[in-house]
């Protein structure tokens, strides 16, 4: 049977843990650079086409390392692009 303190001690344990984890994940610096198609299309608070025009118009670069469907963008330009369009109108403005 297994003391009590061992549990205590992995309980305190997992508490660090996840305490670490959450100040990792709300850390810029700890970011990944490249966001996924799902996480872009939330920040920007638009669909999937729109997404899609704003690659197709060079308005946010994108990179495709497998070739596939999964497409990553660079956090910082996506923040750029909403900071600069915060009325959620990213259509041409001529």
């Amino acid at each position: 049977m297994i003391d009590d303190n061992v549990f205590q001690k992995l309980e305190e344990l997992t508490k660090k843990v996840n305490t670490l984890l959450e100040t990792l994940q709300n850390n810029p610096k700890f970011q990944s650079p490249w966001i996924d198609k799902e996480e872009t299309m939330r920040i920007l608070k638009c669909s999937e086409r729109t997404l899609q025009y704003l690659r197709d118009s060079g308005k946010l670069h994108f990179t495709n390392p497998l070739g596939g469907s999964k497409f990553f963008y660079l956090r910082k330009e996506v923040m750029t692009l909403f900071e600069a369009n915060f009325n959620g109108d990213l259509s041409d403005k001529n």
